[in-house]
C-alpha cells in the first residue's frame, strides 16, 4: 500500500523539480459529500495563497473503488519544507481558522505524512 501511495505522489509532483508534499488520509463525516470537501479545500487553497510567499497547490483524491467509500485524500504541495513550515505557523496562528472549522464539520483526517520529493 505504501508503494502505491508513493507512486501516486510521484505522479502529482512531476511538474516540479523538488517540493515538499503533505499527504492526508481522511473520511467524510455523516451527511457530508466529497463536493463539500472540494468546496472547502478550494477556499483553503485560495486563502493560503493570499498570505503565503510561495504558491501552494492541493488535490482531493476521491475514492473510486475502496473498502471505505467515505475515504479520500488530500495532497498538498509546497515549494519546500521551509515554505511548509512558514505556512503551517500562520495556520497555527489562526490565518484560516474559519476554513479549518469548516473542514472539521465535513471530514476527519486520521493521518498525515510529509515527504520531500525530487524528480530524477
Amino acid at each position: 500500500m505504501k508503494f502505491i501511495l508513493l507512486a501516486m505522489l510521484s505522479v502529482f509532483c512531476l511538474g516540479a523539480s523538488a517540493s515538499t508534499v503533505a499527504l492526508f488520509s481522511c473520511d467524510l463525516l455523516e451527511g457530508k459529500t466529497i463536493d463539500d470537501v472540494k468546496r472547502v479545500n478550494s477556499q483553503w487553497v485560495k486563502a493560503v495563497n493570499e498570505f503565503a510567499k510561495t504558491e501552494v497547490s492541493s488535490q482531493v483524491l476521491e475514492s473510486v473503488v475502496s473498502t471505505n467509500m467515505k475515504s479520500f485524500m488530500f495532497i498538498d504541495t509546497y515549494k519546500d519544507a521551509a515554505a511548509w513550515g512558514e505556512i503551517r505557523n500562520q495556520i497555527k496562528l489562526g490565518a484560516v481558522k474559519e476554513i479549518d472549522e469548516e473542514f472539521d464539520v465535513t471530514s476527519e483526517c486520521t493521518s498525515v505524512s510529509l515527504y520531500d520529493s525530487e524528480n530524477s
